[in-house]
C-alpha cells in the first residue's frame, strides 16, 4: 500500500512545473526500495524511470540517474544499516544529488534546511522499512 501512495504522489508531484518539488519523495523512495531489495523493485524502479523520464527532454539521463543511485544504495546499504543514526547523511546526499540531476546550484543554507524535510520522510521510509 505504501508503494502505491509512494508512485501517485510521485506521478502527481511530477505533473507540477517546479523541478525541485518532487526531490525529497523520489530519493527518500528510491533509498526505501535500495534497502527492502523485494521481487516487486523489479516493476518499481522501471516505473520511477518512466515517471521521471515523462516530461523530460532526454529521458535517458533519468533511467541512468535512477541505475547510480540505485548503486550507490546498494552499496552503502551492504556497509551500513538503515538507522536512525544514517538518516540525516543520506538525507544530505539525497539533497545532493538531487541538485546535480536537474541542475540547480548548491547552496549551502538551502541544502540544511531542505535536509529536514528530506529526514522527515526517510525516517517515515526507515519506520515502514525496518518493521
Amino acid at each position: 500500500m505504501l508503494d502505491l501512495i509512494s508512485i501517485i504522489l510521485i506521478f502527481i508531484l511530477d505533473s507540477l512545473p517546479q523541478t525541485s518539488s518532487k526531490g525529497f519523495l523520489i530519493m527518500p523512495y528510491l533509498t526505501y526500495l535500495s534497502y527492502r531489495r523485494d521481487k516487486k523493485n523489479l516493476f518499481l524502479l522501471p516505473l520511477m524511470g518512466i515517471i521521471l523520464s515523462l516530461h523530460s527532454s532526454e529521458p535517458i539521463y533519468s533511467f541512468i540517474f535512477i541505475a547510480i543511485n540505485i548503486t550507490v544504495y546498494y552499496i552503502y546499504f551492504s556497509n551500513f544499516d538503515y538507522n536512525l543514526g544514517n538518516i540525516f547523511i543520506l538525507s544530505i546526499a539525497q539533497i545532493i544529488m538531487w541538485k546535480i540531476f536537474v541542475g540547480d546550484p548548491l547552496i549551502v543554507v538551502k541544502i540544511i534546511v531542505i535536509s529536514l524535510i528530506y529526514f522527515i520522510i526517510n525516517l517515515f521510509y526507515m519506520r515502514r522499512a525496518t518493521k
